[in-house]
């Protein structure tokens, strides 16, 4: 149950940003707003409940006496709004329509002052024709405010759920992706401190999960493959330099940087952004700029550390000092921005894209390798053997025709470990009774890898 509220609420905050950065019937919007409505709708019905009311109390979004970690990370943006509305909680209804929905999304753009009191916010709501979501006062214990310690029995223990689920990782650190450009795009401060907390997030799970949250960014995302693009940059960034041994404080570092070192996309258009065709000489002029702009718009900003300005400057920045943006001959280049020069261009040749279709990574390691003073070699090398032919997170069919996930690499780039998912006739085997098959065992040296699959996008 909780994993359908998370992804519910997380989707409610996806659907107050992304209203931020578009109309009102946009297709993005509207989209968004039918799905909200309709996973309200299936989990009061799978409940047995008539209304699902949030309650919010130090910044945290709380169900039932339960703090709500991953929707708490991306829901800043609720708790502003409340906290515009004088409230402390929303209550949802079985009857919420798209309509009412909707005009909520709008009230969080149109309400810029907060009101005096949480009466004026309710009739603010009916108002804009707002009946099935309704506000909650502030949570008062029996003699006024909480305690410590009775906010610590209301919101109970976290059982840390969402450090487990790949599905809120991901869209937690999609989701500060997201808002980090929302924010650049309205002149608006980025929240720093909000990317760091999901990097760290990102740092423990990558370090043991790594493969089951990468099969969340193996499918096609063509409307927000920038954001995307750097959530799975940021990923293997951090993986890469975990097989290095390097001090969680220097892979916290990275994790932020990679989300974020392509910020500066935020100020071009998505005209250009999206084009399914070639850029011609102007628009590729525009794209070049992205580096210099992120650079400059992270300089801007408060807590931002050197690596941060230095991966948005370096990216496309070649091994040999030749890319963009220019500089001079006697500049050095950090190994880290090298590092993530080499997940970044991986990322983009074995991706979807609107122009392309996806490269399995042997077509890209060979673009790659050919491209002489292109990638820092050692670095290069180092990045092959962690990453293998079949990259963690990958689906694969076995040479008897089971299929299965890649869950680790080994000593040889083309035998990974794999954990059978299905059986030879195709049969899916239920997730208590999969298995892991190391190909580099000698029981299984009859066997390979025969075809690399594209994983589905997760439900």
């Amino acid at each position: 149950m909780y994993e359908k509220l998370n992804n519910l609420l997380i989707l409610l905050c996806r659907a107050i940003s992304t209203r931020r950065l578009y109309f009102s019937d946009h297709p993005k919007v509207r989209v968004l707003a039918k799905g909200f409505v309709e996973r309200l709708r299936e989990f009061c019905r799978e409940t047995e409940i008539n209304k699902l009311f949030i309650g919010i109390i130090d910044n945290n979004l709380v169900f039932e006496g339960r703090n709500l970690i991953g929707p708490s990370i991306v829901g800043r943006q609720l708790v502003q709004f409340a906290d515009k509305l004088r409230c402390g909680g929303f209550s949802f209804t079985d009857q919420t329509s798209e309509n009412e929905f909707s005009a909520l999304l709008d009230l969080t753009i149109d309400l810029k002052q907060p009101v005096e009191t949480i009466k004026q916010a309710r009739e603010l709501l009916v108002a804009n024709d707002i009946y099935n979501i309704e506000i909650a006062h502030h949570y008062m214990g029996s003699s006024g405010p909480m305690t410590r310690d009775q906010r610590t029995v209301w919101q109970g223990q976290d059982t840390g759920d969402f450090l487990h689920s790949p599905t809120l990782i991901y869209q937690a650190l999609f989701d500060s992706v997201a808002q980090a450009h929302g924010d650049v795009a309205l002149g608006q401060d980025i929240d720093i401190d909000n990317t760091r907390s999901v990097s760290e997030y990102m740092l423990h799970f990558t370090k043991t999960h790594f493969s089951d949250m990468m099969q969340h960014v193996h499918y096609p995302d063509y409307d927000s493959y920038t954001v995307g693009h750097s959530v799975r940059v940021a990923a293997l960034t951090v993986f890469l330099a975990n097989s290095f041994k390097w001090s969680d404080e220097m892979l916290l570092a990275i994790g932020t940087a990679g989300l974020l070192h392509d910020v500066g996309k935020s100020r071009i258009s998505e005209q250009i952004l999206y084009k399914p065709g070639k850029l011609n000489e102007e628009e590729f002029a525009a794209i070049m700029t992205h580096s210099r702009v992120g650079a400059e718009i992270l300089l801007s900003q408060k807590n931002t550390t050197t690596l941060d300005i230095a991966a948005a400057w370096g990216h496309h920045i070649r091994h040999d000092g030749t890319g963009y943006p220019r500089q001079p001959e006697w500049a050095a280049r950090h190994p880290i921005t090298s590092l993530l020069q080499i997940c970044d261009a991986f990322e983009a040749l074995t991706a979807t894209r609107p122009y392309k279709p996806p490269l399995t990574p042997h077509m890209a390691y060979s673009i790659m390798l050919r491209d002489k003073g292109g990638f820092h070699p050692a670095m290069l090398a180092s990045f092959i053997s962690a990453i293998g032919l079949y990259p963690p997170g990958t689906m694969v069919r076995l040479s008897d025709g089971r299929k299965g996930l890649v869950t680790a690499t080994g000593p040889s780039i083309d035998r990974p470990r794999v954990r059978i998912t299905n059986a030879p006739d195709g049969a899916e085997i239920p997730p208590t009774d999969q298995y892991q098959l190391n190909l580099q065992a000698g029981e299984h040296r009859s066997l390979s890898v025969s075809e690399l699959l594209l994983a589905e996008a997760p439900a």
